[in-house]
């Protein structure tokens, strides 16, 4: 997979503070999550206010392309899953860095300068945030303690993923499978330098957990990787767990 040219998009100019630091431009995949988009967009907007960024959809049909429009550059993907919204809206940026960032999750403050600050070591090919819920519960707490640590358990996409550009084009983006993207990604991703793990942390929603039990949820995601790094599909796991999403 080659990069394509970027597609112009239209930010608020910057100050020139930091005309040596990386740039950074952010894909946010979509689908179905109108209820939440207004809140999730309008802080996305006053994090990253100078920072590119464009909303992938997967063929919402709740109105979510209507409401992202509002706040950002909106791609259609013909077909629906992460890895190729998230492929598609990185084809829109020229970025010198791509962060990606699901819907329900947001940036802590400072977020531009702890990635740069782990990326001036370039031995680092890229990294994620720790992880923290926007429900105080106690399992949750202690799951998101652990998301410090390296390890395959640990760091999935909601954690808000980064990547040198180059780098990603040359492994090839994520790979275009219904399941477990963010697995895959992660295990490529580490055969080109080191993974960091930033100490601020991104905020997510809960409602996962919520809606399937905390443990259940958790021994679920332990699950799903063993059977992956045991060599099931992502297709037989996204059958498995029809769910996913």
């Amino acid at each position: 997979m080659t990069p394509p040219p970027a597609v112009e998009l239209r930010t608020r100019a910057a100050p020139d503070l930091h005309a040596e630091a990386p740039r950074i431009g952010i894909v946010v995949p979509v689908l179905n999550e109108a209820a939440i988009l207004p809140t999730t967009l309008t802080k996305l907007r006053e994090l990253a206010w100078d920072c590119p960024v464009v909303v992938a959809d997967g063929g919402s049909s709740d109105g979510s392309v209507e409401i992202a429009r509002q706040f950002f550059h909106v791609e259609r993907c013909p077909v629906a899953g992460r890895g190729p919204q998230m492929n598609r809206g990185a084809r829109c940026h020229d970025a010198d860095v791509l962060l990606f960032l699901h819907a329900d999750s947001e940036l802590p403050t400072g977020w531009q300068a702890h990635i740069r600050h782990a990326l001036a070591d370039p031995r680092v090919a890229g990294g994620c945030f720790r992880l923290e819920f926007d429900v105080p519960r106690p399992m949750l707490r202690f799951y998101s303690w652990f998301t410090r640590f390296p390890g395959r358990f640990f760091h999935f996409g909601d954690q808000g993923f980064f990547v040198r550009r180059e780098i990603f084009w040359r492994l090839g983006g994520f790979r275009e499978v219904p399941f477990l993207e963010d697995v895959d990604f992660l295990r490529r991703l580490r055969r080109y330098g080191e993974f960091a793990v930033l100490p601020a942390a991104v905020r997510t929603s809960a409602r996962r957990f919520l809606r399937h039990g905390t443990v259940r949820q958790q021994l679920r995601n332990i699950a799903l990787v063993v059977l992956f790094e045991l060599g099931a599909s992502p297709a037989q796991l996204a059958r498995l767990y029809p769910h996913s999403r």
